[in-house]
């Protein structure tokens, strides 16, 4: 069974919010809001998130639920106000990103979306 638009579209849209993140990483380590270590850790962390995309394209309902957890989770905390210490740049992308996420999510969990993902 071929992979449903909207998985397609979600799994798009999770390269762009990791590609903004990357871009704002780049942007703090230029401007020096961040030192090198950090920047390598961040790198890393969104190296990991590259897993999403793959899992996703290949069926797997766990993959989606965590995405969904960790986009939740990230989201309280943007509401929750722990942006004291967020640089500018991260703030900035967080913010375009929620809509980007809203989406996502919202493609991931569409009927179509559902039905392949438990077949």
């Amino acid at each position: 069974m071929e992979v449903p638009i909207g998985v397609q579209q979600a799994i798009k849209a999770i390269w762009v919010t990791i590609a903004l993140s990357a871009f704002a990483a780049l942007g703090n380590i230029w401007m020096g809001v961040i030192t090198p270590t950090y920047f390598v850790m961040v790198i890393f962390a969104y190296s990991l998130y590259c897993i999403f995309p793959y899992k996703l394209s290949k069926r797997s309902n766990s993959a989606r639920w965590v995405y969904a957890i960790q986009a939740a989770i990230s989201f309280l905390i943007l509401m929750g106000g722990v942006v004291d210490q967020t640089p500018k740049l991260d703030l900035i992308a967080s913010i375009v990103m929620v809509p980007i996420e809203i989406f996502i999510l919202y493609r991931l969990f569409q009927r179509d979306a559902n039905f392949w993902f438990k077949s």
